[in-house]
Parts: structure tokens; sequence; C-alpha cells
């Protein structure tokens, strides 16, 4: 498996649990936004055995997880083999998608108990391709998440990274009627940007972090919805936390 970091603890990339985190290289979106553009370089990594993947899980006992990310994990070929040879340790197995290969992800229902599928946008082609500058099938997401939201025996996690400058309040509507029609049962996550340098210098000011008070602005109106979903916001105020939480602060 082509492997371009491994962060041997973290606490923040799988709520509750402390993890492994293992970063992919190879993405086939390209948002001028992500973070980890240095993942997507040609010669980015280097190859791993599964031998030795798994050697590292096994040998690391403060963990009692392990998070996939990247990125795109399921461009990589031998991904299945990891994660079922991973669960055989009883790890807990996440795995971060853009959901645009429905085929591989059921494949890994098996062996993974969280699946956090990154939704750009609202599933329109157009939208899809300004966010990510690639012509894409917005139909192979929805087909991913309709695979995992059948399975209940999978912790099923979409989040939405709100970049100013390139959405807008209502894309975030739009996803949320969306997974209501579907009925998804998981968990929305909506996500702050922020800058970090691997973004690049050049889209420091293109792309700006929403404000805390956005986001709970944009939320709100859910509170009194009954979904059957729960929603989170992610962002340095208040971590990551589930709105009623939130707003019951504010009181």
């Amino acid at each position: 498996m082509k492997v371009g970091g491994i962060v041997d603890l973290s606490t923040k990339d799988i709520p509750r649990r402390a993890c492994m985190v293992i970063f992919t290289t190879g993405c086939n979106f390209r948002c001028e936004f992500c973070h980890n553009k240095h993942l997507l370089m040609k010669d980015a990594g280097k190859e791993y055995s599964i031998k030795n993947l798994i050697a590292l899980v096994k040998n690391n006992f403060l963990i009692t997880s392990v998070s996939i990310t990247g990125g795109e994990p399921t461009l990589q070929t031998d991904i299945i083999e990891f994660c079922g040879e991973s669960k055989k340790l009883e790890k807990y197995m996440s795995i971060d998608t853009n959901g645009y290969n429905p085929n591989i992800i059921e494949k890994l229902i098996p062996y993974i108990d969280r699946i956090a599928v990154d939704l750009k946008s609202p599933l329109k082609k157009e939208r899809y391709k300004y966010i990510t500058n690639t012509d894409i099938d917005p139909t192979l997401i929805e087909k991913t998440i309709k695979i995992i939201n059948q399975n209940k025996n999978v912790d099923l996690e979409i989040r939405t990274t709100y970049v100013k400058n390139l959405l807008v309040q209502n894309d975030i509507h739009q996803i949320i009627q969306y997974l209501n029609k579907i009925t998804f049962t998981g968990t929305f996550v909506l996500q702050q940007y922020q800058y970090s340098e691997g973004v690049g210098e050049e889209f420091k000011e293109k792309f700006q972090k929403p404000e805390h008070t956005l986001l709970l602005d944009i939320l709100e109106q859910y509170l009194e919805n009954d979904l059957p979903f729960k929603i989170y916001i992610r962002d340095e105020i208040v971590g990551y936390s589930e709105i009623h939480e939130i707003f019951s602060k504010l009181i």
C-alpha cells in the first residue's frame, strides 16, 4: 500500500477513540482547499507491504482503532486485504472516503466499523465539478451513501467542510434535505475550514474560515426538526459537539 505518513496515536480522528492514522497517497479529486496536497504528488509516500503495516498496528499497544485516510484510500489496490487483516486484530476500523468508489466500499463493509464520507457539496454535477475541479458522476457518491446507510453494523458519518467563498449556506440546507429524504441514520458533521500550510500560500486569501457564529446560524433551524440523524459541528470553539448540546449551553 502506498503510504504518505503514519501518526502513531491520535485522539482527534475518530471521536472518543485512540487510533493510529494511516495516510494513503493519491486522489481522484483536485479540491483547491485540500490540506493534504502533498499526498497527491506523483512521487509521494512509499510502499508498505501489508505484513509490515499489520505489524505496526499489532505492536501499537496505545490504540484501540485504526483510521485510514488520505488522499483517497479506495484507490489503493490492496486496501481490502489490509482492512481484512487488520480486522483480525480486533481493532475498530475507520476509513475516510470521497465516496466515488462504491464497488470498493461495498467490498470493505465486512471489515469496517466506521466510514466517513466527505460530501463536498450538494450532489449536483456542475456544483461538484466546481468544488472538486473534477468532472465526476455524483450518482456514484449517492450509491456509496445508500450502500452504507443500509448496513446498520457500520457507523456512518457524512461531513461537509464549510469554506467561505466556496460554499454558501443553501448548500448545507440542500445536503440536510437530501439526507432527510433518504432517511439517513448516521451523523452529519458541519466542519469548519481552517487554513493550513498544506493548502498552499497561493490559496490563503481565496478560501476563508467561517466564524463559529455562522455555523450556528446555519444549523439553528434544525434544533426543532425531527430528523433521523444527528447533526454535529466540528470547529476550534466546540471541538466535536452535537448541536443540541451546543445551544443548550448558550441559553
